[in-house]
């Protein structure tokens, strides 16, 4: 850059950086950093760090559980959810999708529970930031490192930590991508021909009479009349093969001894799938989402011992969906709506629609039903003032920080209804009338906003610490005072905390190590009186490659820490995620509320008069946080020079007065109202946690592998439930979570069959037929009923793993990132003509061929039934399969040219790179994504499939 302002080049290159500096407000920062920058000074080594809870430690000395990873291994991911970059990157933490549409939440796991989210330092209520701005992602696992977030630290931490301006000359980056979205095991549904035929099966199975004729059957196998029988495949009629994906990202960094600067700016793009008509409509209705990201982090010397530290980041997105909703109709009712349901159009050219159908012509949905326009924005600042006393006071220091946050989510409605027509004309007789009947009407456009989110957060933190050293013995202090403030709407009271902490560290020569930590908390909504938590921890560390006996010349490093600590959890981690508008659980569940709707009406008088009223709304009960009790061991180990590096830890967290309801009562008929939650759960989980890194240099070649997995087990011990009548029948002292259902013993093969079960079992309500399932009697009763249910998942321990691999040779890279799952069972059920939002059949899929005839015994499905058949549908071990899986995450193959040839081009550095996401998956569930599984059951709302990627790329550095 200084060669090219050298150069003569200058107006156009100063113009440029004039407008980014306006665009950050920061034209006096930049200003003085480029003169500073000009003294090239070079940075300063600095010893390997942790990013704990308010604050850092000497990773050489620190005995918390907290696993590191750098932003650089998230970049260039074609993902618009920056967590979904992180599947399989850190030990102990998983990500699952149950939603394919990009802007859905994935789901944080950190050793089994939904952990809170801090961007430096500070509980965020979305932290969807892009990689391209994250220098690094913590998580922070065991109950010292997480005591100081008092009752909020039951779930554990993931902090993301911002990238920083560092004392060097102006540097800017851009890079630019393109990626070719692609929807994988998309459902594979039955063709007219097919699902006609299945369905008249299912009919005579029922002892009905079948729906299709033999001339019906004939006219959907030959096409020979599309518009009384169609044969329409809905995916392929709505949805393209591929969409593409956009990104760009500039930013610039530097700065000098005063200021400091790092500035990013990302613009993100992503269309959606489904297919639009632009001569029908002025606007886009197809679904498609555009992200627009600005971050300035700075840093100001005010003295030599005084820094001001400023980060301002603002988010905005525009998503469009059609007039009608994504999840909730169109792939609901592409899901529900058979190939044979009606044509697109009839023969006049209107939307074809049925009687049972109705207004739902998926077509029209999806490119005449107007639009739905979500305005969402994200602002947050932070400031943060810092001063280190030098002289007689020197350790001593003090910090406060300020942030505010807002968040608001609105939908404007545009949305339009549709007339449909049903045709009708007997396809055998050509001289008969054709009939059309209107299903539905088409209406004005609507024109109305709502808001979702409206969510403020005000932070504050001051902090006063003393480090100090005498001869061999260290000691570092912290006191802590943070106030938070949130409101996630205008019409709520706010949720505020006031917590005071306490912290110190103390080692021995580096060799010895304790420490110690104590924090007190507060919640507003939690009854007067049982507001305030005290949550204690403790740990202790030896770096026993210090001793003067060890004498392994192989090892550089061998640590053996154990932490002990008392967390809360009261909700607001999963608050801050979901950003919801109550949190029900712990929000002023003391106070009695009443409630007035419509339907709340009562009358009187000589001449009868209707009134509203109010009701009682619920039954009041005292909550308080959730306990857990959390114990860590851990083992770090250097070796070869520093090549290896391993991490094995055991921990075992005790979670207890775990709010819920007493199980099987779910409300009081006496007063109508539900039966309030209590604190009676009580669970524990254990397990081991391993993480191993192999880094080292063949020559030109450079390598890394690096894999961890976490094994762990979860045991029921307590939930309020009543004695069972068979022991087995108990949730107590099974694992967390368990599956329980029936034992299936095959399916029925025969008539016989089934008249020998019957002969010595009785099935309450219903008479088995051949190719139902045959269920166990487990206490030997000889009646099948709630009796017969028991634990049908595995005690195995449940394992979350990733593998990473990299090499480079002479600026050619390439790397790969796994993620996978073990030992995870579910019950995969999904039956043929349920799902329909209509009250006709539903659709079916190709796997429902595979259903038990006398002619396939050994069949994937029961016999078919024309409806819900509640029988076969019940949870039992017919259904459970290994949802066990190991997924493709990222791949991805680079160029850096060489430095001789963009140094003739004045530039630091250019970099070309391909890569793919999610482009494999290994499981033993068959057509199905693992993740993803019951698209058609109409409970889940999993309705859009997963999607994988290619993706293209260049990055250029000035």
């Amino acid at each position: 850059m200084k060669r090219l302002l050298k150069q003569g080049n200058t107006s156009k290159h100063r113009h440029c950086l004039l407008a980014l500096c306006l665009l950050c407000a920061a034209n006096f920062v930049v200003a003085q950093e480029q003169a500073e920058s000009k003294k090239d000074v070079p940075l300063k080594q600095r010893t390997e760090t942790k990013n704990v809870l308010m604050g850092s430690q000497d990773a050489e000395v620190s005995v918390q559980a907290v696993s590191t990873v750098s932003g650089d291994r998230l970049q260039h991911r074609p993902v618009f959810n920056m967590e979904s970059t992180l599947d399989g990157i850190l030990p102990g933490l998983y990500i699952s999708t149950s939603q394919g549409y990009p802007t859905e939440n994935r789901s944080f796991r950190l050793r089994g529970n939904t952990p809170i989210i801090l961007v430096d330092g500070v509980p965020r209520s979305d932290a969807n930031i892009p990689v391209s701005q994250i220098e690094s992602v913590s998580v922070i696992k065991d109950g010292l490192g997480l005591s100081m977030l008092g009752m909020s630290s039951g779930n554990g931490v993931v902090y993301i930590k911002t990238k920083r301006g560092g004392r060097t000359s102006l540097k800017i980056g851009f890079t630019a991508q393109l990626a070719f979205n692609q929807q994988i095991f998309r459902p594979e549904f039955l063709n007219a021909y097919q699902y006609a035929g299945l369905l008249n099966e299912a009919l005579l199975n029922d002892g009905k009479s079948p729906m299709y004729s033999q001339t019906d059957l004939e006219l959907y196998r030959t096409g020979a009349s599309p518009y009384t029988h169609p044969d329409v495949d809905w995916q392929d009629q709505l949805l393209r093969n591929s969409a593409p994906i956009q990104q760009y990202n500039l930013n610039m960094s530097g700065g000098g001894k005063v200021a400091r600067y790092f500035i990013d700016l990302n613009v993100y793009n992503q269309d959606g799938f489904l297919k639009q008509d632009n001569s029908l409509n002025s606007y886009n209705t197809r679904e498609s989402v555009k992200k627009y990201s600005l971050r300035t982090n700075t840093d100001i010397n005010i003295t030599d011992h005084t820094l001001f530290k400023v980060n301002v980041f603002g988010q905005m997105y525009r998503e469009t969906t059609p007039g009608k909703m994504i999840m909730s109709s169109i792939y609901r009712d592409m899901y529900a709506t058979p190939n044979n349901a009606y044509p697109v159009f009839n023969p006049n050219g209107t939307l074809g629609g049925s009687s049972i159908h109705q207004s739902n012509n998926l077509y029209g949905q999806t490119t005449m039903s107007g639009y739905y326009l979500y305005p969402q924005t994200d602002f947050n600042i932070d400031a943060t003032l810092e001063h280190r006393f030098q002289g007689a006071l020197k350790g001593l220091y003090a910090s406060a920080t300020y942030s505010y946050n807002s968040s608001y989510r609105e939908s404007l409605n545009r949305s339009k209804n549709l007339e449909v027509w049903s045709y009708w004309k007997d396809p055998t007789d050509p001289n008969s009338t054709e009939v059309y009947n209107q299903m539905a009407s088409a209406g004005s456009q609507e024109n109305k906003t709502e808001y979702s989110r409206l969510n403020r957060m005000q932070y504050l933190d001051f902090a006063i610490g003393y480090d100090f050293n005498i001869k061999k013995n260290n000691f570092r202090t912290k006191i802590l005072y943070t106030y938070n403030d949130y409101t996630s709407s205008v019409k709520n009271i706010p949720l505020r905390k006031n917590s005071v902490g306490f912290r110190a560290e103390y080692d021995y020569d580096k060799r010895y190590m304790a420490e110690f930590a104590l924090a007190g908390m507060n919640l507003n909504t939690l009854k007067p009186g049982e507001q305030w938590g005290i949550f204690p921890s403790v740990g202790a560390g030896w770096n026993i490659h210090k001793e003067e006996w060890f004498n392994m010349p192989a090892i550089n490093m061998m640590k053996l820490r154990a932490t002990f600590g008392m967390n809360g959890n009261d909700g607001t981690g999963a608050y801050y995620r979901s950003s919801s508008a109550t949190l029900t659980d712990y929000y002023y569940t003391y106070l009695k509320y009443y409630k007035s709707e419509d339907k709340n009406k009562i009358y009187w008088g000589d001449k009868v008069t209707e009134q509203r009223t109010l009701l009682e709304a619920n039954m009041p009960y005292l909550s308080k946080w959730e306990k857990i009790t959390r114990w860590n061991v851990g083992l770090d180990l250097q070796a070869f020079n520093r090549s290896l590096s391993a991490t094995v830890e055991f921990f075992h967290n005790t979670y207890s007065d775990v709010l819920q309801k007493s199980v099987g009562k779910d409300a009081n008929h006496l007063i109508g109202l539900d039966i309030p939650k209590e604190h009676l759960g009580k669970y524990r989980r254990s397990g081991v946690e391993l993480d191993m890194t192999y880094n080292k240099r063949f020559g030109d070649v450079s390598f890394v592998a690096n894999a961890n997995a976490l094994f762990y087990k979860s045991k029921l011990l307590a939930n309020g439930e009543n004695a069972y009548p068979e022991s087995y029948m108990q949730r107590v002292d099974e694992k967390y979570s368990q599956v329980f259902g029936y034992v299936a013993d095959g399916l029925f093969q025969s008539q016989r069959e089934v008249d020998d079960y019957l002969a010595t079992t009785m099935v309450e309500g219903y008479k088995p037929q051949p190719g139902d399932i045959k269920y166990r009697d487990l206490n030997g009763d000889h009646l099948i009923d709630g009796r017969d249910v028991k634990a049908i998942g595995n005690n195995a321990p449940l394992i979350e793993y990733g593998v990473y691999l990299a090499a480079e040779w002479k600026g050619l890279a390439f790397s790969m990132q796994w993620s996978g799952l073990g030992n995870s069972q579910t019950t995969n059920k999904m039956m043929p003509f349920t799902f329909n939002a209509q009250s006709g059949y539903g659709q079916a899929l190709v796997e429902h061929l595979d259903r038990w005839t006398p002619d396939n015994p050994n069949a994937r499905y029961p016999r078919v039934s024309a409806g819900s058949n509640s029988y076969n549908e019940r949870t039992s071990t017919f259904w459970l399969q290994n949802s066990s899986y190991l997924r493709l995450k990222n791949v991805e193959l680079s160029y850096t040219l060489p430095k001789v040839w963009t140094s003739r081009i004045h530039l630091d550095g250019v970099k070309f790179f391909v890569n793919g996401y999610n482009l494999v998956t290994i499981s033993g569930i068959k057509d199905r994504d693992p993740e993803i599984l019951n698209f058609l059951d109409g409970t889940t709302k999993a309705y859009v499939p997963n999607s994988k990627a290619y993706n293209f790329g260049i990055n250029i550095q000035f």
